[in-house]
């Protein structure tokens, strides 16, 4: 490096600049996750927070039992940009910019309090903006802690640390609701924490307690793996930089396979399936990304659309692969290097392809991990040089039954799928679903459901009596959509009285 020449003084303004860091665009939820980021760094096994609308004027306190710091430590953690992207960090250390404490608090107040202790000595600095403004860059030594139920509780403790955000103002998130308001935003707050620090909260990486207002925080796991009816497709290891990172798609199941609305739309997460689609992307197992395509798609790049809405893709990167992926000040943005757009662009077409299949054509048998065979489709999918066509399975085991029971010529009868396939309202069905945002799960009155079941229990006279009660069951029901429950317990009662 050669020596610098003549040099004018042009130090930031400490009001302009710490006026301007405040507009980040945190939300609450994002900037309590940054502190989180700061306690699992720090060790902690429990993070409490404490959310209260006090009258419309809200205060926050998040308290955690890691390590704590000692004096000089908490002066380094005070000051912007203490430890920047170029510091080498551990693998559980998610910090990024040395700003997150600072920026995540301050874009939701206007007083920053922090007190820790480290093996049973007590430190605490405040950060205010209008003394920043009217001094400089500087933190006060309280002469007093802060009057707060976590506090106190630290204190009791040998180590741990307690952020407390007073002055929120209207930059915030939570100023300005009324009392019942606020208390909903905080539901999505908790949601957006169990979505963010999920394989934390379930054990997957370094096991985590959230608790906010007395009520932990449960994980949302955003692959539904726990439901039988998810595709697992292959995962693929790439190598970048240097250094490598995992790959893994998933196709969440059709509506039908959820055992209830409340299940289906719990499995949307926060925002809803249209929301939740696409990759995410974690950073040492904390999520970054929940659901986006990446602006991927070559020519013409994808968005979030109806036939894509079951396709997920987990993707883990390790710390060292922020720059190339560059990840933001508020680690909620991602965006691959290009060399690897075409590879992960293709990774995301099968599996488009793949949601799009479980998505739009609900005819076809459940594709069940673990499961020891496939149930037949009804309806096969082929495509010609007029597009699709959509037929009837004639090898189905149900249909090929009544098919060979026919004493007479079978004529008539294929006739008749010949014209369900030839007249299937394709675009009528297609934008039906797309103006309703998905197809509703039908749901079975009592009547109607003894009606199908006395139907179904006569053709299941038909199929091969080599079958069990069981794979009768399976294949005349499993294709069938809606909650299944009650009509496969009542079709097996009555196949097992005709054997």
């Amino acid at each position: 490096m050669t020596a610098p020449g003549k040099t004018v003084d042009i130090a930031p303004d400490p009001s302009a600049l710490i006026e301007s860091l405040r507009g980040l665009g945190y939300s609450p939820e994002a900037a309590l996750a940054d502190l989180i980021d700061n306690s699992i760094a720090a060790g902690s096994t429990t993070v409490t927070i404490d959310i209260q609308w006090n009258d419309g004027s809200p205060r926050v306190a998040l308290m955690d039992d890691g390590q704590g710091m000692d004096p000089d430590r908490l002066i380094e953690a005070m000051r912007p940009g203490g430890k920047g992207p170029s510091t080498d960090r551990s693998t559980t250390d998610l910090g990024r910019f040395g700003l997150g404490l600072k920026t995540a608090s301050l874009s939701q107040c206007r007083r920053l309090e922090v007190v820790t202790k480290q093996s049973g000595a007590t430190a605490a600095l405040v950060l205010d903006i209008d003394v920043v403004a009217a001094v400089g860059w500087v933190a006060e030594v309280p002469n007093a802690l802060p009057d707060h139920p976590l506090v106190n509780d630290l204190l009791q403790r040998e180590t741990g640390t307690v952020v407390v955000w007073d002055r929120l103002d209207e930059l915030s998130g939570l100023v300005g609701l009324p009392k019942e308001p606020f208390y909903l935003h905080l539901e999505e707050v908790r949601a957006h924490l169990g979505m963010v620090f999920h394989r934390f909260i379930s054990g997957d990486a370094t096991r985590l307690a959230i608790v906010l207002n007395g009520r932990q925080v449960k994980p949302w796991n955003p692959f539904q793996t726990a439901n039988a009816a998810t595709t697992e497709l292959p995962s693929e290891r790439i190598r970048h930089a240097g250094s490598s990172f995992t790959v893994k798609p998933y196709v969440l199941p059709h509506r039908d396979r959820f055992a209830n609305d409340a299940e289906y739309e719990a499995a949307g997460g926060p925002g809803g399936w249209g929301a939740r689609q696409g990759f995410y992307v974690y950073r040492g197992k904390r999520l970054l990304v929940p659901g986006s395509w990446l602006g991927l798609g070559g020519v013409r790049t994808w968005t979030g659309d109806e036939a894509s809405r079951l396709a997920r893709i987990q993707v883990d990167l390790p710390t060292e692969l922020d720059r190339d992926w560059r990840i933001d000040v508020r680690k909620s943005q991602a965006k691959p290097p290009g060399a690897l757009r075409a590879r992960l662009t293709d990774i995301a077409r099968r599996c488009r392809n793949e949601a799009r299949e479980v998505f739009a054509f609900r005819g076809h048998g459940p594709r069940i991990h673990r499961a020891s065979a496939l149930v037949p489709a009804v309806w096969l999918a082929t495509t010609g040089p007029v597009g699709a066509r959509y037929r009837i399975n004639r090898d189905h085991p149900a249909i090929a039954a009544y098919r060979n029971a026919s004493t007479g010529s079978i004529q008539p009868f294929d006739a008749v799928l010949s014209i369900i396939e030839r007249s299937v309202p394709v675009e009528r069905i297609w934008l039906d679903v797309s103006e309703a945002e998905g197809a509703e799960a039908p749901v079975l009155e009592a009547v109607d459901r003894a009606q199908l079941t006395d139907q179904l229990a006569a053709l299941g006279k038909l199929l091969p009596k080599t079958l069990s009660v069981e794979e009768k069951v399976n294949a005349l029901v499993l294709n069938l959509p809606g909650d299944l429950t009650r009509l496969k317990t009542e079709l097996a009662h009555k196949l097992g009285e005709q054997r």
